[in-house]
């Protein structure tokens, strides 16, 4: 059942990318002036810097680091040009990614993982831009990799439960993503404006696509968590998203004051439980999925399905004298974009069922069996 639903999901989100055409909420090239586009760079420069050192050191120590780095850069890319229709506001965005990789990675890895997607999206798939790569280093990359990092960790010292933290942690990192977006485009396009008036109204533009899309990513987000938890609580305990004392008190509890048949029924509902949340997980993704495919068609079909960046980021910025300028490369120009796509797809499908097969079929290592017994 768990398989037949992750494959209907897929599928659900093949015909996503096949359906619309659309953008996301990177700030286009030339929509920041000069000086705000070289501030925003500056202040993430150092984060992207230390992230690298991060790269560098935890690799030295764990060489199964690496191999998970390139699993989230995958993740965060393939995530974050997903465009996802959302009727009720007329507009296509995406989830940023930065919450499950923020709590995998930590955050300053996170922010090196967000940079590199976001340069070869800039470069190639005419999102974002050049000038404006900074400011959506900043909003992305590092305001939400440490939301979803810090609201994680905050939620886990609470004692809240795996699904909860990532959820919250999921829905906070890319709400955070918007909020920043929304104070760095009125930072760069008020000239003589007051800049709160004008920060409140991006904002307030924002809030129809991305509240659902932010509870979108928060399931997504707490459904990872979860799923890794059930079949590779051996990494997260190395990565120190959960504690290894916990499974071992578990453990010797369960051995030592549990008997024979009241063991078989905890491990029967254990069981009960696990498939439960195996089914309502994805199950909660793919109807979030068709409700904003199939609700109120016909606002969908007059809107046109523009993107975010175009109604929300490009409207108020001409507003303001800020035109948005070409690409470097333009992929709205003959078979470019199909090229790009079919590339990505294919390199991102071999990425996918290589890391699915490590992460997921492969069978528990020793380490992982010595935790469970």
């Amino acid at each position: 059942m768990r398989d037949r639903l992750f494959a209907g999901l897929l599928l659900t989100i093949g015909f996503l990318l096949i359906r619309n055409n659309a953008h996301a909420m990177h700030i286009s090239e030339g929509i920041l002036p000069l000086n705000w586009a070289v501030f925003w760079l500056a202040i993430a420069m150092p984060f992207v810097a230390f992230g690298l050192y991060k790269v560098k050191k935890l690799s030295s120590v764990d060489l199964s680091f690496k191999p998970l780095i390139g699993l989230m850069a995958a993740v965060v890319f393939i995530i974050s040009c997903m465009p996802i229709p959302v009727p009720t506001a007329g507009t296509c965005s995406h989830p940023c990614g930065t919450g499950i990789s923020g709590i995998l990675l930590g955050p300053y890895v996170s922010i090196l993982v967000s940079a590199a997607a976001l340069l070869i999206q800039a470069l190639f798939l005419a999102h974002g831009g050049l000038s404006t790569w900074g400011a959506d280093i900043v909003s992305m990359g590092v305001m939400g990799s440490f939301a979803g990092y810090l609201t994680f960790k905050g939620l886990r010292a609470l004692k809240a439960n795996l699904w909860i933290a990532g959820f919250a942690a999921g829905l906070l990192a890319d709400w955070a993503t918007y909020t920043t977006t929304s104070i760095e485009l009125a930072s760069g396009i008020r000239g003589d404006s007051p800049f709160l008036p004008l920060f409140w109204k991006i904002l307030i533009a924002f809030i129809p696509t991305q509240l659902p899309l932010g509870i979108l990513e928060g399931a997504m987000t707490a459904g990872m968590i979860v799923l890794l938890y059930k079949k590779r609580p051996d990494m997260l305990m190395k990565l120190g998203v959960v504690k290894m004392e916990v499974r071992i008190q578990k453990s010797e509890y369960r051995s030592q004051n549990i008997g024979d048949r009241s063991q078989k029924t905890e491990d029967g509902s254990q069981k009960s439980e696990d498939r439960k949340q195996n089914i309502i997980t994805p199950l909660l993704i793919l109807l979030t999925l068709l409700s904003l495919l199939f609700s109120t068609p016909t606002f969908a079909e007059e809107s046109k399905w523009p993107g975010v960046d175009e109604s929300v980021v490009e409207k108020y910025a001409a507003e303001h004298g800020r035109e948005a300028r070409q690409p470097i490369i333009n992929t709205d120009q003959g078979d470019l974009l199909l090229f790009v796509f079919l590339l990505a797809g294919t390199v991102g499908g071999f990425i996918g069922g290589y890391c699915w097969r490590i992460l997921i079929a492969e069978k528990p290592n020793k380490a992982k069996r010595e935790h469970l017994e």
